[in-house]
């Protein structure tokens, strides 16, 4: 596999493992919080990272088969092992476990949602450059998807 150009199944990959790290971290935060409200709000940024995970996952119904098999063997675990580590060390991992599970408000919570949407929406557009052309298009869509979480993450920081 090419570490400098990714395609767009291997994209794909790396998204729903953002996503699955994603439910994981507000699962987690949820299972941390004390007020009912902060479970209640971990609760539902679960549920949306879990939809998002099924969007990434149909949509990697579009790309090609040949596509998959030629630059990435899912069956591989050197493959597989590659793009979790790519995955797990940018968003929701590591330091925003230990934050998340300090979070005492709504407001916190949401602002450290913020945070972590925005990470995930840098690290893909850090991989545009890393892409081929006629792929851009896929991770172009998955930015897409983020943008719209964190317009909705922060419309609900403002009625706070």
């Amino acid at each position: 596999m090419d570490p400098a150009h990714f395609s767009g199944s291997e994209i794909i990959e790396m998204a729903i493992r953002i996503e699955e790290n994603g439910v994981k971290f507000y699962t987690d935060a949820g299972k941390a919080s004390k007020s009912t409200a902060l479970k209640r709000l971990f609760k539902d940024l679960s549920e949306e990272e879990g939809r998002h995970r099924k969007v990434f996952m149909n949509m990697r119904k579009l790309v090609a088969d040949e596509e998959l098999s030629m630059r990435l063997d899912p069956y591989s675990e050197e493959d597989t092992t590659y793009l979790y580590a790519l995955a797990d060390s940018e968003v929701f991992a590591g330091k925003g476990y230990r934050l998340a599970q300090r979070v005492r408000s709504e407001r916190a919570a949401l602002n450290l949602a913020i945070a972590m949407e925005k990470d995930s929406i840098l690290f893909y557009i850090e991989l545009l450059g890393m892409v081929r052309e006629k792929d851009r298009s896929i991770l172009e869509d998955l930015i897409n998807e983020e943008k719209d979480h964190l317009r909705k993450l922060s419309a609900i920081l403002k009625t706070l």
